[in-house]
């Protein structure tokens, strides 16, 4: 029976698909590719370049993926089984997470059986937990939970944390690096639940009242302070007032000596300051002719119609 030609080239394209798969594999940007020989790692088995490479066929060739973007593992289904004593007795439930990578395909592939991502994650549960144990053995509750803010040592505890866990890894060789190690959260056991809050609540209120006593001590010596100022401002100024005074009076006096000696001349001049002062403005006066200050405006007769005219001389 003879077969269309269309058949003979999707059968040669299929078996160019099956070929390519039996020795060709793609590499993706964000992994790393392991190839054993017959389930052995040799030099160069470690494939990091993106795109497609080249494989013998299986079982000579196995080639296992391996992620190496950051993995999150949440400890909380672990931590929930485990209450943690602190050194001042004090019991809480720290819920943690850790984010990680392989950062060394060929060592994390030899650790974990053929580069075993749950083995992985098993085994930095352990180590978190070490490492979270350790440190919380140093702090004290108040540096997890208090009512003063300041004392909180969160990010202090974390970094604690990180630098542990980074240290465990670092001796087991195991090709992985961590990224970071935070707390999710703070829980406390039921029965101690409300013994704590009682306590934080009476910290809070010393801590209130010791807001209360640091104000009122400082509104104490502000008070004092403007009480000593005003009292210093009020003895200057009197004292000012004094002096002031005191000048005024030696003028008047002096002023009084001079008037003395002329007052014909002193009544003139007063008068003078008199009309200027009432001049200066635009204001209408209505004044008496007799008002004292107005002599100068009234018309004095002359000497000669006064005496009358002079006697004639023979």
């Amino acid at each position: 029976m003879k077969r269309s030609p269309l058949t003979i080239v999707i059968a040669l394209l299929l078996i160019a698909v099956f070929g390519l798969m039996l020795f060709v594999f793609q590499v993706r940007q964000s992994e790393v590719a392991v190839v054993t020989l017959f389930d052995k790692m040799e030099s160069g088995s470690v494939r990091t370049n993106p795109g497609p490479h080249l494989k013998l066929p299986w079982p000579i060739e196995r080639v296992y993926t391996l992620d190496q973007r950051v993995h999150t593992l949440d400890l909380e289904a672990e931590d929930k089984l485990e209450q943690i004593t602190l050194p001042d007795q004090s019991i809480v439930l720290l819920l943690t997470y850790v984010g990680w990578r392989i950062n060394d395909p060929a060592r994390f592939f030899q650790n974990f059986e053929n580069g075993s991502m749950i083995q992985a994650e098993t085994n930095l549960q352990g180590i978190i937990r070490s490492a979270k144990l350790e440190v919380a053995g140093h702090h004290n509750f108040s540096d997890f939970l208090s009512a003063d803010t300041n004392q909180i040592k969160f990010t202090q505890i974390e970094q604690e944390m990180l630098d542990e866990a980074r240290k465990k890894v670092a001796a087991g060789n195991y090709g992985i690096e961590i990224k970071f190690v935070q707390i999710k959260s703070i829980e406390l056991p039921g029965n101690v639940s409300q013994t704590v809050f009682d306590r934080m609540k009476a910290e809070r209120n010393k801590l209130a009242d010791a807001i209360k006593s640091d104000a009122d001590r400082q509104s104490i010596e502000i008070k004092s302070k403007a009480d000593s100022e005003a009292t210093r401002l009020l003895a200057e100024a009197d004292a000012k007032a004094k002096e002031i005074r005191g000048e005024g009076e030696q003028a008047m006096i002096q002023s009084l000596q001079v008037m003395g000696q002329n007052p014909e001349l002193a009544k003139f001049l007063m008068n003078l300051s008199m009309m200027a002062d009432v001049g200066k403005d635009k204001t209408t006066w209505i004044l008496n002719h007799n008002t004292t200050g107005l002599e100068l405006l009234q018309a004095r007769p002359s000497q000669s119609a006064t005496n009358g005219p002079a006697p004639a001389h023979n």
